[in-house]
């Protein structure tokens, strides 16, 4: 587990926030390098992401809140458009998906997140491969371009922290954390 500067341990469910003495139960810390999997993979395959967000629900009575699925915003084909995919399109939309893994284990996240099963049911409309199949092929994109999803992968967490942690007047309801602005000041025209 690790601390960030607010003292919340990033791996678990429930937490305190010593500042405020609010209690919160935080995603656990595969969620943030999985999304930047998902968009960094995305944008280097032309599947460019409109951004992140994530879903806020109160608890009742000020308890605090429960903070989860993540979500990147993106494309995804209907299934009566998959038979007539190019095949280039259907593999670059493969390592999208297997992107969010990639971004696991470009971290080091030994365990997949919860995110993974949705990729692989994802992935099982397009292919018989496995998710980690195609994954070991992402991973080497984010290691080519290491320098940009390190930069995301903090500005997710940042955001998170400020726009989430710190709100103490947080509605519930879906909230952006990465704008597509935000991710064309990250990649420019990469």
């Amino acid at each position: 587990m690790s601390d960030d500067a607010l003292g919340y341990k990033w791996r678990g469910f429930t937490e305190i926030n010593p500042v405020s003495k609010r209690k919160f139960v935080i995603p656990c810390d595969e969620a943030i390098p999985h999304e930047a999997g998902h968009i960094l993979v995305g944008r280097a395959v032309g599947f460019l992401a409109r951004g992140l967000d994530v879903e806020v629900v109160r608890l009742p009575d000020g308890k605090g809140v429960t903070v989860g699925n993540f979500a990147t915003l993106a494309w995804s084909p209907p299934d009566e458009e998959i038979p007539k995919m190019a095949s280039e399109l259907r593999a670059a939309y493969m390592l999208f998906v297997a992107g969010g893994i990639a971004g696991n284990k470009f971290a080091g996240l030994k365990t997949p997140c919860m995110g993974a099963d949705a990729d692989r049911k994802e992935l099982a409309r397009l292919t018989d491969r496995t998710l980690e199949d195609v994954a070991d092929i992402a991973v080497r994109m984010i290691h080519q371009h290491r320098r940009h999803f390190r930069q995301l992968v903090s500005l997710i967490r940042r955001r998170f922290i400020e726009r989430l942690l710190k709100n103490r007047d947080i509605e519930t309801g879906r909230h952006l954390l990465v704008s597509q602005a935000d991710l064309q000041k990250i990649f420019g025209d990469h």
